[in-house]
């Protein structure tokens, strides 16, 4: 247990175990029913860090950040019932990406003689969790200081447990604020370990490696896989032992950008496997799902996915065809194919052959993409391969991450992106509002020196604009470039193909998704928060100068933020 005089309150106990727990930051909303938790968070020294957010949404959104870039849960408060509500789609956004994350709740009191008239009343829940239930994976509301410590010591294990996800406690506020009694005894969360990951059999080993020895042209497509260091470097080695391409989905950072084998933005590769490799893949790629059946064609499905089946919302994609099904770790199987291979290699000569077709096929398409965003140009605004091009000069020799993206993971042609949490992906649940907040968790888990980016969409933007008030109160260095269509472009390109299915003309086709009348001013909005600003630019050729003046202020330890107009649909 942390080096702290005696704890005096239930609300220190819970301090206490998140210290015990190596919890090193907490976020959140104010809120009366947790008062008690956030006075002890103020007052115990070494305490985690307090980051104060101005909705809900936006420090579950940093949680779940936090932990993609640092792989370990921060911890999140929510006030009673009306902060869960407001909290609900960000967190369905973190049990899509299967983020751990600690989401401590206040309700009551719930003997109603200590309530106070109205309030009290209507922020008190008989059961708080049934919001959140279908989309956590664990939660629970111990009714006396003596359950405190398991219950927290099971949602720390539930959290960090593979698969991994958001866990919610609700702690009645007479419970956080009731002295101690004297015989309460704490021995410790120590005393719980996580579980470990599931691992292969010996022979799902044997029969994935006796696949992937026949075949002549695999392909490795990974998921959710390569989140330690170890576990990158050796997604890496296989790859290479086996000469195979491999197609990063996007959902973490499985492989590096610039390496000869790194296929995701390659046409014909996933068309020309015969065997693939799928790693903790949720929804599989459409072609090979079209293609399963075919005779010259093995799919090997490794993943965790059925351990988080819900009931209540389809995130868990159509299920995968396959050969085989493996309940197991994508980094367990990957460094047990690695000790296979290295009992009995590959033949060399085969080897060799891909890894020089696939480097020839990758080196080519990755130079005509960099040599056609070079000179990309459009009327009145930026094309986006251009603005990622520029970026990627701009950020030369800035020791960076990507604390977000575009939709179709467009930065992985033109950012090198070489080591492992160098990309913390998107919200995963399709929720508005996560970009900022979460590259703010990003930054939140970085050494000083390393800056993070979020390319970032208006329209997520302007959904939660007061995420920058966040990043200038805590000084984060954070380069956010938003990617300026004025518009919800989804919305504009699934108005297009129903208009043209119906016949319509194209030109309503902005009615109720357009943001260009009036467009925002982004930079005046950005320096209201704090947060320096620029834009919007209009003109290709004046955009290096731009993001270099806003690398720099980042560089200093600020925020920026630079408004780059870019092609609509």
């Amino acid at each position: 247990m942390p080096d702290r005089p005696a704890a005096r309150h239930g609300s220190d106990l819970v301090v206490d175990l998140l210290m015990e727990s190596g919890i090193d930051h907490v976020a959140f909303n104010p809120g009366a029913s947790f008062r008690g938790i956030h006075d002890s968070l103020v007052h115990t020294s070494e305490a985690p860090e307090i980051t104060l957010c101005l909705h809900e949404m936006i420090a579950v959104s940093m949680a779940q950040g936090y932990a993609k870039a640092a792989g370990r849960p921060m911890a999140v408060l929510l006030h009673n019932v009306v902060g869960l509500q407001n909290a609900s789609m960000a967190i369905y956004n973190a049990w899509c990406d299967r983020v751990p994350m600690l989401l401590l709740g206040g309700t009551g009191p719930k003997s109603t003689p200590h309530r106070r008239p109205w309030i009290d009343w209507i922020h008190t829940a008989s059961v708080q969790a049934n919001l959140v239930r279908d989309f956590v994976k664990w939660d629970d509301e111990p009714h006396d200081i003596h359950s405190v410590e398991e219950s927290f010591a099971r949602a720390i294990a539930a959290t960090r447990s593979a698969p991994t996800g958001p866990v919610y406690l609700c702690y009645d506020v007479d419970l956080q604020e009731d002295p101690l009694p004297e015989d309460l005894s704490v021995g410790g969360v120590g005393r719980y370990p996580i579980p470990s990951s599931p691992a292969p059999s010996p022979e799902d080993l044997r029969w994935i490696a006796e696949q992937l020895r026949a075949a002549r042209r695999p392909v490795i497509l990974a998921g959710y896989a390569g989140e330690s260091p170890e576990a990158f470097a050796d997604l890496v080695t296989l790859a290479e032992t086996l000469g195979a391409p491999v197609v990063d989905t996007g959902v973490r950072h499985a492989f590096p950008t610039t390496h000869p084998l790194a296929a995701t933005h390659v046409e014909d590769v996933l068309d020309e496997a015969d065997v693939v490799l799928a790693l903790d893949v949720e929804d599989i790629d459409s072609r090979l799902r079209a293609r399963y059946g075919d005779a010259g064609l093995s799919v090997v499905n490794v993943s965790l996915a059925n351990l988080k089946l819900r009931a209540w919302a389809h995130d868990y994609q159509a299920m995968v065809p396959a050969d085989r099904q493996i309940t197991a770790s994508a980094d367990h199987v990957v460094s047990g194919l690695l000790r296979t291979f290295e009992d009995e290699p590959l033949a060399a000569v085969a080897v060799d052959e891909r890894i020089a077709r696939t480097t020839a096929l990758t080196t080519r398409t990755r130079e005509e993409a960099q040599r056609a965003a070079r000179s990309a140009t459009a009327d009145g605004c930026v094309p986006l391969e251009r603005l990622l091009i520029e970026l990627a000069d701009a950020l030369a020799g800035t020791d960076f991450v990507l604390g977000g993206g575009t939709n179709g993971r467009l930065e992985h042609r033109y950012l090198p992106l070489d080591r492992p949490r160098q990309y913390a992906g998107w919200g995963a649940g399709g929720g508005l509002g996560y970009g900022v907040g979460g590259a703010l968790g990003v930054a939140l888990a970085q050494p000083e020196g390393t800056i993070t980016v979020d390319v970032q969409a208006d329209g997520d933007l302007l959904f939660l604009p007061q995420a920058l008030w966040t990043a200038a109160n805590k000084s984060l260095p954070v380069l956010i470039v938003v990617n300026n269509n004025r518009q919800y472009g989804n919305t504009v390109e699934h108005a297009m193909k129903i208009g043209e299915a119906r016949g319509h003309q194209e030109d309503r086709r902005y009615a109720g998704a357009g943001l260009a009348d009036p467009a925002v001013d982004l930079a005046a909005m950005a320096r209201s928060f704090g947060v320096w600003g620029v834009g919007p630019i209009t003109d290709p050729e004046s955009l290096a100068e731009q993001l270099a003046a806003a690398v720099e202020v980042v560089r200093s330890g600020k925020p920026a933020l630079i408004d780059v107009v870019t092609p609509g649909f």
